[in-house]
């Protein structure tokens, strides 16, 4: 009688599931990448609003002069608030006119704080710039 070794065909029991638990680690790996890379955009997309609304209020408070209005608000469609504040941090002074040296206005510098309060969603930090307030002198004569 001549034995006859038989070849082994397929995987048995243990193999399969050893395939299957590193299947299953690689996939979590994936989900997790997933997980992590959808917050990253959700926190990209709430940056570029906050930047959307600060460079909105930029925009409101562009012509603004803090001599004359030395805070104030500007509410806007939808429930969003810009809100200002001046504070002086020069003394005021006449400014030179040509040619006689005297001029028609006065002025100083204010550094300019502008807020936005944000009616859905968190409010971007608020911006702090210096800025020139002018105004103009009664002229006799």
């Amino acid at each position: 009688m001549r034995a006859k070794v038989r070849g082994r065909q397929g995987f048995s029991l243990i193999e399969a599931l050893v395939a299957l638990a590193i299947a299953s680690m690689t996939l979590m790996a994936i989900f997790e990448l997933q997980i992590q890379m959808a917050r990253g955009q959700q926190r990209a997309a709430l940056a570029i609003e906050q930047v959307a609304a600060q460079e909105n209020a930029l925009a409101l408070t562009r012509h603004l002069n803090p001599m004359a209005e030395p805070y104030g608000r500007i509410a806007l469609p939808g429930g969003d608030v810009v809100t200002w504040s001046a504070e002086a941090k020069s003394e005021r002074r006449t400014n030179a006119g040509f040619p006689s040296g005297d001029g028609a206005f006065e002025v100083q510098l204010y550094q300019v704080t502008v807020g936005v309060e944000r009616q859905g969603g968190r409010s971007p930090a608020p911006l702090v710039f210096d800025r020139l307030g002018w105004r103009r002198l009664e002229i006799e004569g």
